[in-house]
């Protein structure tokens, strides 16, 4: 079995995909910078539709984590001004969270920076080059048994058309 250059001992395409998950993370980190939002942060805002409320079972189904760490990650986004707790005119034991003004401006920057991101890794494509890419990552990750996981992403980013 082959290695990758920097350890003999990971195979090569674990190393490159190892590469490339760092190099995502250090996208995400800039982006978060910019933001001026931690990593948990980032996420559950992307999690948040624009114009819908959500309850923390919810919000922490999508972002596969338990509701007690997601309402931390809630609470400081609250803290911040970027989301609302509301009080279900149902049931008033049941919280729901909305974002607010600012919260949409914030997510609609997110949004731009991401496709920013992502018209930056596409430039070094042909159009077809593109898709094969898109093709070869649902594949590996289809692979990796998160195919469900893809489905999600695409569903979310047909929602949420900037």
């Amino acid at each position: 079995m082959e290695g990758s250059p920097d350890n003999p001992a990971i195979p090569p395409l674990i190393g490159l995909v190892r590469v490339m998950r760092d190099c995502c993370q250090r996208q995400e980190g800039e982006m978060c910078q910019k933001l001026g939002l931690n990593a948990s942060q980032f996420a559950c805002l992307l999690a948040m539709p624009k114009d819908a409320e959500l309850n923390v079972q919810q919000i922490a189904r999508v972002m596969e984590l338990s509701p007690s760490r997601t309402s931390r990650i809630v609470d400081s986004l609250v803290q911040e001004g970027l989301l609302e707790r509301k009080t279900s005119d149902n049931d008033r034991r049941q919280q729901h969270v909305i974002l607010t003004a600012f919260g949409r401006q914030k997510l609609q920057t997110a949004y731009l920076l991401l496709a920013e991101c992502e018209q930056k890794l596409l430039s070094y494509f042909s159009a077809q080059k593109s898709r094969e890419l898109e093709e070869l990552l649902t594949s590996v990750i289809d692979a990796m048994g998160q195919g469900d996981r893809v489905k999600k992403v695409k569903i979310i980013s047909a929602l949420e058309v900037v």
